[in-house]
């Protein structure tokens, strides 16, 4: 899949809705991707989220490679906020295919989310950060989606993502 965008602080967000599984509460997702020569000036954040959506919660395990900041953060759906990783993530290298893998889990009775571990390019980075869930009335879901962020130059980019698996239970 390529993804393109341009316009001053703009942003494009590609969905994939699996559908709903109830009992899922361990979360695995691995993709490859790439970006272009022009996302060394033009991208704001690169964004990774996989998603449930279960019993009123929005399970929203967002992540995002803040290019401005130069760390991973990770949403907290509940105050909807990006928090600050320690986590170095420096610009992707363009042009070359880039392997990230989530584990993520979601605690049945305390509607709440956890990032587990992120690796990058083979190497693992432990996070261990829980958030509660935002409060919503969607119908039961489990998703993945990608999002381009541009910053003040409006500049288009394109990232590509391949081999995008998502493994529950």
């Amino acid at each position: 899949m390529k993804l393109a965008n341009a316009g001053v602080f703009a942003n494009a967000l590609w969905w994939h809705h699996i559908g709903p599984n109830t009992q899922a509460t361990n979360f695995l997702w691995q993709f490859d991707f790439q970006v272009d020569d022009a996302s060394l000036s033009a991208a704001q954040a690169l964004e990774f989220d996989m998603f449930q959506f279960l019993e009123n919660n929005n399970y929203m395990m967002g992540s995002e490679c803040n290019y401005a900041s130069g760390y991973w953060d990770v949403w907290d759906a509940q105050n909807m906020h990006w928090r600050q990783t320690s986590i170095a993530c420096p610009k992707f290298q363009p042009g070359v295919w880039h392997h990230v893998q989530w584990v993520g889990q979601r605690s049945p009775d305390a509607n709440k989310y956890t990032f587990v571990t992120l690796t990058v390019d083979g190497v693992d980075y432990p996070v261990n950060k829980t958030y509660s869930a935002q409060k919503i009335a969607w119908k039961p879901e489990i998703g993945v989606q990608f999002q381009l962020d541009v910053n003040a130059t409006g500049k288009p980019y394109s990232e590509w993502v391949d081999n995008v698996t998502l493994t529950v239970w």
